[in-house]
């Protein structure tokens, strides 16, 4: 996510972000929430927080990050092998 879709993509997001930042009235932040345990959350959500940071470096980006389960014998833990290491990772 990070290296592959996020380098590949950014320029498309930061339009998009451009665009929807001229919309409004009084832009202040960005609120993001994404997952910590993989898929595209880890990577790809840590690689548009550096985007929004490098480009709007005075506006606040506020994030709530998902982590993978970790309690054991409760039928909720995660089944991804890679969780913890992503979620250290990201």
């Amino acid at each position: 996510g990070h290296f592959e879709h996020g380098n590949t993509h950014s320029d498309q997001f930061l339009e998009l972000v451009r665009h929807q930042t001229e919309l409004c009235d009084s832009f202040q932040s960005f609120i993001l929430l994404h997952s910590l345990g993989g898929g595209t959350g880890s990577g790809l959500g840590t690689k548009l927080l550096q985007l929004l940071a490098d480009q709007l470096p005075k506006k606040c980006r506020f994030t709530t990050s998902v982590l993978p389960s970790t309690i054991p014998g409760c039928g909720c833990s995660d089944d991804v092998v890679t969780s913890p290491y992503n979620s250290v990772m990201a």
